[in-house]
């Protein structure tokens, strides 16, 4: 998910009407009237899904995506891999696959390399050094603005909490003699780890400048507590990058000028730094679990299962996805789901949200909210919410929703929770996934978007 913790008080507090207002609703039922017995769902459309549907599947994706491949910055190699096995795969249950290519802008990656192998991937500042040609020399850890120990050395400091304030620091480490910068990000506000950032300086300095996550800070403290570090600092400015769309298309069963079109997309980049297990790794491997189930059924509506690329970087994906499209394309598109963190193990994300920008309902919202109470499953709410692939499309016009586990405390202070290694190293499978969650994640979305595609009306016919 993109920049989720730089979104306005306006949007906390319509995430907070929108918890007072559903918060307290259960959805389950054991009402026959409402399709549900014996917390099952006597709809034979559910069944469907929910029979075939299996977490351990989807997450065996997202330990490819988050482990074989790793981190995914937009436009880079590891996106490229992505794309790849996404696309493969997609084309082993059948479907047809098309890539769609976009300009992305230029990024500036840094790798801290340790003496057993192991390297750290952050960002390199652009007024930093920027090269290949290793800069090596021990870690020293700055603590408040000493820096009588800085000299010839690496030299890691927690970063201010200002621009201004940080950019104070690397002059004063640079002037100091340190051989290189490396800024610990802060602890988020609400209590998340601090990601791996892109330090902005006013002033070139001829030293490597790198941002670091929070975390690659405290493993350096634990590191240096046993002994002296080496490190060796390389950086690579990468320029006129390309980041992919991956789309799969199947067709209605049957075909007219009225046939609507329904979309499940997830992005599958990730920020630098992390290997994205859950974001949003989780949604691709949903997509892609959802896409194998699907194969052997007929809609009545063509179905799109799309890869968006570089979402982390300002919904470049889905903004160019849906800025190539007609006005006639778009009209034709009835629903988009989209799945963005999907698993998290976070004990305070309680509930799957469907959330939209303004907090309207929808197709989308109303189809999965009606899945949860005919399977019994009270996890699903409506919300409200923006920063992920649902905006472009709702900009357009077009119904879409974003699904995503949070909690939302309604005393006051408001407090939302979304996990704390969210954009950071540790949202990995280890640290950061349920398979109760994804299955859960799976039943609803995969049932709500199966009644959408089923039929061409909203209605519920039972045992159809």
């Amino acid at each position: 998910m993109s920049k989720v913790f730089r979104r306005s008080s306006k949007v906390i507090t319509s995430l907070l009407a929108a918890s007072l207002a559903f918060g307290t609703v259960g959805y389950a039922t054991t009402d026959s009237n409402n399709g549900n017995v014996n917390g099952k769902s006597s709809y034979s459309q559910d069944q469907k899904i929910v029979a075939r549907v299996n977490a351990e599947k989807a997450i065996e994706h997202v330990r490819y995506l988050s482990e074989e491949i790793g981190t995914r910055p937009g436009g880079l190699e590891g996106e490229k891999k992505a794309a790849d096995y996404i696309a493969k795969t997609l084309q082993g249950y059948g479907y047809d696959v098309e890539y769609q290519y976009f300009p992305v802008g230029d990024q500036y990656i840094a790798n801290v390399a340790f003496n057993d192998g192991t390297f750290w991937e952050m960002v390199a500042a652009p007024n930093g050094k920027v090269s290949d040609e290793a800069v090596k020399g021990e870690v020293v850890f700055v603590e408040g603005n000493d820096y009588s120990q800085v000299n010839g050395k690496i030299a890691v400091m927690a970063r201010a909490s200002t621009t201004a304030g940080y950019r104070t620091q690397v002059n004063e480490a640079v002037a100091a003699g340190a051989k290189g910068v490396i800024l610990q990000s802060l602890v988020g506000g609400r209590g998340n780890l601090g990601q791996t950032f892109n330090p902005s300086l006013t002033t070139s300095v001829d030293v490597p400048v790198y941002g670091a996550s929070y975390i690659h800070g405290e493993w350096l403290k634990e590191q240096l507590a046993k002994g002296p570090v080496e490190v060796s600092l390389t950086s690579t400015q990468y320029s006129n990058l390309q980041s992919v769309n991956v789309i799969a298309t199947k067709k209605a069963k049957t075909k007219s000028e009225d046939t609507k079109e329904v979309i499940l997309g997830a992005h599958h980049d990730s920020v630098v730094g992390a290997p994205g297990a859950n974001d949003n790794a989780s949604g691709v491997g949903l997509m892609l679990e959802l896409a194998r189930v699907y194969q052997g059924y007929n809609t009545d509506k063509d179905l799109k299962f799309i890869a968006f690329g570089s979402e982390e970087r300002g919904l470049l994906g889905s903004r160019y996805y849906v800025d190539q499209l007609t006005q006639a394309q778009r009209d034709q598109i009835e629903a988009v789901f989209v799945p963005d963190m999907v698993a998290t193990s976070y004990d305070k994300a309680k509930n799957l949200y469907a959330m939209t920008p303004d907090g309207s309902t929808n197709i989308v919202t109303e189809s999965t909210v009606s899945a949860g109470a005919r399977l019994g499953n009270s996890d699903i709410l409506p919300g409200t919410f923006g920063s992920s692939d649902h905006v472009p499309f709702h900009n357009a016009g077009i119904p879409a929703a974003l699904f995503i586990w949070m909690g939302v405390d309604s005393w006051s202070p408001l407090v939302y929770h979304i996990e704390k290694v969210y954009h950071t190293p540790q949202d990995t499978i280890a640290d950061n996934v349920s398979v109760e969650r994804m299955q859960s994640a799976l039943d609803i979305i995969g049932s709500g978007l199966f009644d959408t595609v089923r039929k061409q009306t909203p209605a519920l016919d039972k045992n159809k």
